[in-house]
């Protein structure tokens, strides 16, 4: 193997952005969190699959659409937590499987992402009385979101040693496959 020295060798690292037609902060801001949401969901529903340009463009402008509603990083923690939703009552119930994201996502589709609303809102109810009701799901969405903001070791240890601490595998597994998605991604 061919070895380089290191000081005459140069790295050159291009540095790429998103140019919107505003080309606004606020943009680039939706861009990201359309992405990490859509790196998240692939993760937590469709990780064995690989989709289409069509498909992902398709999925990331429903994301968008529902991000849209209301204050972005609020709505990114809602979508976060009815996916998650969504993935237990899939492993939990025998032969239900999620259509393809463009389908699942579709507002029309009642048993896809609109039919989990009921389910959040059944938790966001009981939370009033109990703040740590299925505190797990919320913490999930919280750390996507953070990691996603600060893609730092020890953002990503704090959340690692979270999940292990609150005895959470199948979440520290997701957070791990969702963190590996999205910095490599």
């Amino acid at each position: 193997m061919k070895q380089v020295n290191n000081k005459s060798s140069r790295s050159f690292t291009p540095r790429l952005r998103v140019i919107t037609p505003d080309n606004t902060p606020a943009n680039n801001e939706m861009v990201h969190l359309v992405n990490t949401a859509w790196l998240f969901a692939c993760a937590a529903l469709w990780n064995h699959l690989q989709f289409s340009a069509k498909e992902t463009a398709n999925a990331k402008q429903k994301i968008e659409a529902l991000l849209s509603k209301e204050d972005k990083e609020k709505a990114f923690l809602n979508f976060c937590q009815r996916v998650l939703l969504a993935r237990q009552y899939v492993t939990k119930t025998p032969g239900r499987y999620i259509p393809l994201p463009s389908v699942w996502l579709d507002d029309n589709n009642k048993l896809g992402f609109t039919g989990t609303e009921n389910w959040y809102n059944k938790i966001n109810s009981v939370r009033q009385s109990l703040p740590a009701y299925k505190e797990e799901i919320r913490a999930m969405a919280e750390a996507i979101l953070e990691l996603s903001k600060e893609p730092s070791s020890k953002n990503y240890q704090y959340w690692r040693s979270y999940f292990i601490d609150h005895r959470s595998p199948g979440l520290l597994n997701l957070f791990q496959l969702a963190a590996v998605q999205q910095l490599y991604n």
